[in-house]
Parts: structure tokens; C-alpha cells; sequence
């Protein structure tokens, strides 16, 4: 019974997916996705000072001068600018926001940037807030997030393996829950090797499950590469690779990236049982590397 509601869940993926494929349908559906929002709940200060945080106390200690003066790239922002607005707010120069898909309306909700200044202005220490702007972001937070919004450039529809951004342009590349979305992983990695300059600093959370089913967080392992790309091909917002923790680290060092820290954030059981189910690709793996479930990865070019 459990394998037959698994085969009528990924027909109806497949299904999705190629009817994704019509431009017509699929332009009507990205439009009602984003008059949607793209997640509401992400729109409240908690949730970009998380992301904020999470990136920026990894990256800064990376890099000489931390944020001061850096300019930012952010790969897939989602509804808000704000992870990369509080990386104004820490000192950046500039912040550049790319996406495949124009979640964004105008540069997000204006109410959240003041809100975040002032959240941040609580504990200008935890935040990195610049000391030149501490006093600032307490007496005028509308103010200064005006004109911090002012350096906020945002790009749609670009995809980081195909942009054409300079090279050697970007001094913190960063991106949160996202790069299980791309269709080619490598070829992201790739670029983002390319846009950043020489001691340049590169984080990034990856949640690695299925996410059509997060009780069930390696199901789409045990399909071959032919299945899984016929249901995931047309669908941005979908897990349209399966990398694994290795995958990832190898990739970064193929492209000259050294990697400083690669942290399991999440991880789940595997048994010798469900490993004989997976595609034989994975089935060379060990329990311990397809256990881990999401990472926090974070590395530096040489």
C-alpha cells in the first residue's frame, strides 16, 4: 500500500512537471505564486535575522575586515531583500539580490526594513551593526533604511549558473535554502568561484531532504536520474538535484574554493535496508553521508 501511494505521489510530479513545461502554463502559475507571496511568515524580522546572523557570523570571521566594505551577492532572496539589507546595515558597500523567480514585489514589504533596523539596534553587537551607524539606527531607523534600501539592486530572472555578473565583482557570496533548487549545482558553484575576488568568502545553508515529503526526507534517492529529472526539470521552486554533503565539498574544491567549515545541521536514520533501495549511485555511499539531511557549508577562494 505504502509503495503505491509513493508511485501515485510521483506520477502526479511528473504530470506537474510537464505540464510546467508549456511557457503559457507555466507563466500563469509563477504569476499566482508570487501574487501569493512567496512565504509570509519570512516577511517578519525573526526570520531575515536569522538568515542574517546564521551567514554573517560564519562568513566575517573569514575575511579581513569581516563585512566592512564588502560588496554582497545573495542568491535567492525569496520574498524580501532583508538577510542582505542587515549586510548594509553591518557595513557593506553594496548588496545584489539575484532570482530565478521574481518573488520579490518592488524590493518586499516596506514595512519589515525599519522593523529590522530597529530589532537589530537592540543588540548592535550580535548584529554586526557598523559603529557609524549604531546611533543612527536608533534615532532614525525609517531614515537610514531608505537609504540603505537605495543600495539594494535586485535581479530577475536570473539564474546564478547562466549570470553574467563580472568577475572577480563580489567580496561574500551567500545563499539560504537554495542550492537544492538548482538544476546545476556545479555550474553555480562554478560562477560563484567567478565573481569572487581573490580571498573572497562563499556560505551556504542546503537543505538536502526530499522536500515533497519531509517525513519521508530520502524517498526521491531510490529513483533513477532519468524519473527524477522528467518530474523536476520545469519546476524553479522545486529539489531539482539530489548533491549529497560530499558532492558539495568536492565541487567547491574543484573550483579552487578551500572549504573552512562544513557543518551537518540536520541528519535522519538510514539503514543498510534503505540504502539497498536507492539508486545505485547512492548506494555507494556510506549510512553516515547519506544521513545528513541539510549542511551548512562555508568556503574561501585561494
Amino acid at each position: 500500500m505504502e509503495d503505491m501511494k509513493t508511485t501515485i505521489k510521483f506520477g502526479a510530479t511528473i504530470a506537474k512537471n510537464l505540464a510546467l513545461g508549456n511557457d503559457a502554463i507555466a507563466g500563469l502559475y509563477q504569476r499566482r505564486r508570487a501574487k501569493q507571496g512567496f512565504s509570509p511568515e519570512k516577511d517578519q524580522t525573526e526570520y531575515p535575522l536569522l538568515v542574517f546572523h546564521k551567514h554573517a557570523t560564519t562568513l566575517a570571521p573569514l575575511r579581513k575586515g569581516g563585512i566592512q566594505q564588502a560588496d554582497v551577492l545573495e542568491i535567492g532572496p525569496g520574498g524580501n531583500a532583508g538577510a542582505s539589507f542587515l549586510m548594509l546595515l553591518a557595513g557593506a558597500k553594496s548588496a545584489t539580490c539575484l532570482d530565478v523567480v521574481p518573488w520579490m514585489q518592488g524590493t518586499g514589504p516596506d514595512a519589515l526594513y525599519p522593523a529590522l533596523v530597529e530589532a537589530a539596534s537592540q543588540d548592535p553587537v550580535k548584529y554586526q551593526i557598523a559603529p557609524s551607524l549604531v546611533e543612527r539606527a536608533r534615532a532614525d531607523p525609517q531614515g537610514l533604511a531608505r537609504e540603505l534600501m537605495n543600495r539594494v539592486t535586485y535581479l530577475y530572472p536570473v539564474d546564478i549558473a547562466k549570470t553574467t555578473l563580472p568577475a572577480g565583482s563580489q567580496d561574500i557570496i551567500f545563499s539560504h535554502a537554495c542550492f537544492e533548487h538548482f538544476a546545476d549545482p556545479g555550474g553555480s558553484i562554478a560562477q560563484i568561484a567567478r565573481l569572487l575576488r581573490s580571498d573572497g568568502v562563499t556560505s551556504h545553508e542546503v537543505d538536502l531532504r526530499d522536500h515533497r515529503d519531509f517525513d519521508h526526507p530520502l524517498e526521491f534517492l531510490r529513483y533513477n536520474d532519468m524519473l527524477w529529472t522528467i518530474s523536476t526539470s520545469h519546476r524553479p521552486n522545486g529539489v531539482r538535484n539530489r548533491w549529497r554533503r560530499s558532492e558539495y565539498r568536492a565541487a567547491f574544491e574543484q573550483h579552487g574554493m578551500e572549504v573552512v567549515y562544513l557543518e551537518a545541521s540536520q541528519k535522519t536514520t538510514v539503514t543498510e535496508e534503505m540504502r539497498r533501495l536507492y539508486q545505485s549511485h547512492f548506494q555507494q555511499m556510506s549510512l553516515e553521508e547519506l544521513s545528513v539531511i541539510g549542511i551548512l557549508l562555508a568556503a574561501r577562494k585561494r
